[in-house]
């Protein structure tokens, strides 16, 4: 997989969207996953599987404070689940802290978005 390289798959499972991201989360593939993320948003919450999201840059970061506003402003969740080392390691470095809730596992990650939105 190179560096431009992004997939985005979106499952609806009752009114929450489960969104995994494989590949890289930089200037080249920000755009795309905002936009995915959004499409979903827009109809309710969102559970983002990280697991196979391989690197994130600082545009990367970007895209998720990007994220962050757009549920506010749609009064919906975002909730991240499986994060691997690296996607913590950036978001430490960019010190992003409490952007999105984090749930151990995806059944945690339903409980959490279906309670009322904030």
């Amino acid at each position: 997989m190179s560096l431009d390289d992004l997939v985005v798959s979106t499952e609806k499972i009752d009114t929450v969207y489960v969104t995994k991201l494989q590949g890289n989360l930089n200037n080249f593939t920000s755009e795309k996953c905002i936009k995915s993320v959004l499409n979903s948003l827009k109809h309710g919450s969102v559970i983002l599987d990280l697991e196979e999201l391989n690197m994130v840059t600082t545009q990367g970061i970007i895209a998720f404070k990007t994220l962050s506003e757009e549920a506010f402003l749609h009064k919906h969740k975002i909730i991240l689940i499986n994060l691997p080392l690296s996607v913590r390691q950036a978001f430490l470095m960019a010190g992003v802290r409490n952007l999105f809730p984090i749930a151990n596992n995806e059944e945690a990650a339903f409980k959490m978005a279906s309670r009322s939105s904030r």
